[in-house]
């Protein structure tokens, strides 16, 4: 249940990152159809920089005796889990400039498809047939969410233009689910040795660390030249930042889709397998899309941008009840091991 309210939580940032997108390109006078990559990673960096660290803050505030006795181990552990995190949250947020945001939570769900297999290639943890059949409908259920398969007067097909359908952000996106992955396997792998909530000062300071690293390099090199906005400074960003709306959105951000979605994802995960864990974080896309179809409305008009809600669609029911399915099935107990461990609670 824990897990399923950090899905809810991770759905609810899909639309708010991506109006966030959208008034950074109108703050700095971006063509969101045709942006440089540059500036698509350095909003993404500067969004997670500023979310992070005012989790981190947030955190050592309400939560100091946490920071204080976390080992050297815990903090190691943390250290990999955000590397992994960083670089599956940048790849998403420049995707979700892109594709809409339940299509991105649809991508992001991939996750629960490469963790298995990683497991299985690295761990050599191999799921169970339930397990599988599930990461099977989740599969099937991804595919329909995102049009590539449709329907037709003798049933569902492939669409014929599947293949334009396709665009650069559902691939970014898509690598992004692979780094996701690894977050959980390295989650798993720890989790279950230490304490496992431990690990989440040191996972946002490294996320935090490694976006302000990020937003230094293209500000501070050439490569801000590169970006579509040569004269882009650090006060720019701050008066972007500072917007009402925009300074709201980012504490929603860090600290119900950071403090409180990773501090538990952090603790109850190791109660479960990764691979049942990947397959319940495939319900994000679910929550995405719910959120999508009226916060964005919502949203667009206190923030002064035209973003209009998700409608729903054919393929949203029926894949969002083939992923809901694929939650049901990959957790049946196999009746050889239980379904949730003790040993990654607290020590």
């Amino acid at each position: 249940m824990a897990l399923i309210l950090v899905n809810a939580l991770w759905g609810f940032s899909f639309p708010v990152v991506k109006v966030l997108n959208e008034m950074s390109d109108l703050h700095f006078g971006v063509d969101p159809e045709h942006p440089s990559t540059v500036f698509r990673v350095i909003v993404s960096a500067w969004m997670i920089a500023t979310r992070f660290t005012l989790a981190l803050l947030i955190l050592c505030v309400v939560w100091s005796s946490l920071v204080r006795r976390a080992t050297r181990q815990e903090w190691l552990a943390g250290f990999y889990i955000g590397l992994m995190f960083y670089c599956g949250l940048v790849l998403q947020v420049i995707g979700l400039a892109t594709i809409p945001a339940s299509r991105s939570g649809f991508l992001t769900s991939l996750t629960a498809v490469f963790t298995p297999l990683f497991g299985a290639l690295i761990f050599r943890k191999y799921p169970t047939k339930w397990m599988v059949i599930g990461t099977g409908l989740a599969v099937v259920g991804v595919v329909i969410l995102t049009g590539l398969v449709v329907r037709t007067p003798s049933g569902l097909a492939l669409a014929p233009d599947a293949a334009d359908r396709w665009t650069l952000g559902d691939t970014l996106t898509t690598l992004g689910s692979v780094f996701f992955a690894f977050q959980v396997l390295f989650l798993d792998h720890y989790g279950k040795r230490i304490n496992s909530v431990a690990v989440t000062p040191s996972m946002f300071l490294t996320t935090a660390v490694l976006g302000w690293l990020t937003v230094g390099l293209i500000l501070g090199t050439s490569l801000k030249s590169h970006s579509g906005v040569p004269l882009m400074e650090i006060g720019d960003w701050v008066q972007l930042s500072v917007r009402p709306i925009f300074l709201v959105s980012l504490f929603g951000l860090a600290i119900l889709c950071s403090l409180l979605a990773f501090g538990w994802m952090n603790k109850y995960q190791p109660y479960v397998s990764a691979a049942q864990a990947a397959v319940i974080y495939s319900l994000e896309p679910v929550f995405a899309s719910s959120w999508a179809l009226f916060l964005p409305g919502f949203l667009s008009v206190l923030s002064g941008i035209v973003h209009e809600n998700e409608q729903v669609t054919w393929g949203l029911l029926l894949g969002g009840i083939l992923i809901l399915l694929a939650n049901v099935v990959a957790l049946y107990p196999s009746g050889s091991e239980p379904v949730a461990s003790s040993s990654g609670g607290e020590k």
